[in-house]
């Protein structure tokens, strides 16, 4: 007999049965497209039911995307929990906990440092963006970073900080974030499966790192809105939801945007845009909106790295949307919601006689020696994903491909690890599983000869914000390997130049720096060289 699946919230017939207008959501779809917003799905939530849920194929409601600084949310949660079971208080002190950080020589601000501090991104601390994440010395380097103010006075996104609040989880539980976290929020939201990336000792990033679907942040995003209330049971202490989601941080001294001036609480922030509001936040705009007066959520997935901008949109159509609803409760008029698939490589015609010649052939490639100095080696898994990953894995060393009617697979080793991947030649995706870095993903590829010499690549990681596209040029034995992806790797640049700005603050090198990093770009996708192996006996 098959099980039913438990439905964790009924879905409104229409949107405007919870008061939400079809119309408005549509003109923000419409609005996304136009201003070339990179949109993976969204969900809304009101009056206790889904009122709509969207994909933009490839992605889909049971895939598990990359929260990147949402993690920051879930790790305020565990310490909320910890707080509620009385392990520790917010102002207990770091080296109460750790008193084996402290060194040799006296430091008074160390003395100083609570778990408050942490949670509000006023450590003092100052650590490097380019931190060797591939050591296993991560609490070392943290604690030992410099100091650029006394603790507790002035607000820095410092995302080690919360790799510091799940170093507490482990010591005082004696468990992993996720092993804390799995009885008393993962099993009661029905969150299965979710993944956090770890250090080399096994601790949870916590500040990055997590891979959970656009309908785990649902979850999560409504749990918080209901006051911690889930399924009719309180899970996450209502006090730590008050006070979580309450202003404690003044932004304006490092924030530019709007939404970033509006202030912090405890790894939420606090909306500019809708001042009743406040989110979970994860680049690419991954974000778990709850409009505390509306009764509503907005939870989105995507890939667009300009966030303000994304933002923007999303305060231009909410929460009107709402509004408008609420005014006219009888129209019942739905307009149908959806997203345009993203294109996939088309059909070309095939270079058979080349497609005999090397398949089953292997091809190796040469080590690119500058790419490793700067510390990311080119992978198949494109830039955004690997960027704070403490394995970057990369160094794709030997390919080789196999070809079949209208598909074909590419094999290839990259660092320790080998990998395959079924490519649809027809137009279609073909599916397959990866591990990279030692991290799980789920591959959607398609391929085509753009000429009888080049072979175009398309593989997206389902799990990730940007698809990997690599074009190889063949010449007889040699082959070029030319690795690009969409979006492009001078966003990571962007994004870079913009943390640069909030964490550097000698103004001198912080233009240095800035100016140094988009010249990364061309470096960070370089073209690789290689040859066919060739079988002489």
């Amino acid at each position: 007999m098959k099980v039913k699946e438990k439905v964790w919230l009924e879905t409104a017939k229409t949107p405007e049965e919870v008061g939400v207008s079809s119309k408005v959501v549509n003109e923000f779809v419409e609005a996304c497209l136009e201003k070339n917003k990179e949109l993976h799905g969204f969900m809304i939530i009101r009056h206790g039911k889904i009122a709509c849920e969207v994909y933009r194929e490839p992605f889909a409601r049971e895939y598990k995307h990359m929260m990147y600084s949402v993690s920051k949310s879930f790790t305020s949660t565990a310490i909320g929990f910890a707080v509620n079971e009385g392990y520790f208080d917010v102002d207990t002190r770091f080296v109460d906990i750790f008193p084996e950080a402290r060194g040799d020589k006296p430091d008074e601000y160390l003395e100083e440092m609570t778990v408050e501090d942490l949670l509000t991104m006023r450590s003092g601390k100052s650590v490097s963006v380019f931190l060797d994440r591939t050591k296993d010395r991560w609490f070392k380097d943290i604690v030992n970073s410099p100091w650029i103010s006394e603790p507790g006075t002035e607000f820095l996104y410092i995302s080690e900080n919360m790799y510091l609040l799940c170093c507490i989880i482990h010591k005082v539980t004696g468990m992993s974030v996720m092993e804390f976290l799995k009885p008393r929020l993962f099993e009661p939201l029905g969150i299965e499966n979710a993944f956090w990336e770890t250090c080399p000792r096994g601790i949870e990033a916590g500040g990055w790192g997590m891979m959970l679907s656009l309908e785990d942040l649902a979850k999560f995003t409504y749990c918080y809105q209901q006051m911690g209330k889930f399924d009719g049971k309180q899970v996450i202490p209502e006090e730590w939801i008050k006070t979580a989601t309450a202003y404690h941080a003044d932004t304006t001294a490092t924030q530019q945007d709007s939404d970033g001036l509006a202030g912090y609480g405890y790894c939420f922030w606090r909306n500019g845009g809708y001042e009743k509001s406040y989110r979970a936040d994860g680049m690419f705009c991954q974000f778990g909106i709850v409009f505390e007066d509306l009764d509503a959520c907005f939870v989105s997935i995507g890939g667009e790295i300009h966030e303000q901008g994304m933002r923007d949109v999303i305060w231009e159509y909410f929460p009107r949307a709402f509004t408008e609803a609420d005014a006219a409760p009888d129209n019942k008029e739905t307009v149908p919601l959806s997203l345009p698939a993203y294109a996939k490589a088309p059909v070309k015609p095939r270079s058979l006689a080349l497609e005999n010649r090397i398949a089953e052939k292997k091809i190796s490639f040469r080590k690119p020696v500058i790419v490793n100095v700067a510390g990311y080696p080119v992978s198949v898994v494109p830039l955004p994903a690997l960027f704070m990953e403490s394995d970057k894995a990369g160094n794709i060393s030997e390919v080789t491909f196999r070809f079949g009617d209208d598909d074909m697979y590419m094999n290839w080793v990259e660092g320790d690890e080998v990998n395959t991947v079924h490519i649809g030649l027809d137009g279609e995706y073909r599916w397959d599983k990866i591990i990279i870095g030692k991290i799980p993903y789920t591959t959607c590829s398609t391929a085509c000869w753009n000429t009888e010499s080049e072979l175009e690549v398309h593989i997206r990681c389902i799990e990730v914000p940007a698809e990997r596209i690599i074009v190889f040029k063949f010449n007889g034995d040699n082959v070029i390997m030319r690795p690009s992806s969409n979006p492009d790797a001078s966003v990571m640049a962007e994004t870079l130049k913009n943390t640069v700005k909030d964490v550097i603050k000698q103004p001198m090198f912080q233009t240095a720096v800035s100016k140094a990093i988009p010249h990364l770009v061309p470096i960070i996708d370089s073209v690789q060289r290689g040859k066919i192996k060739v079988d002489r006996r």
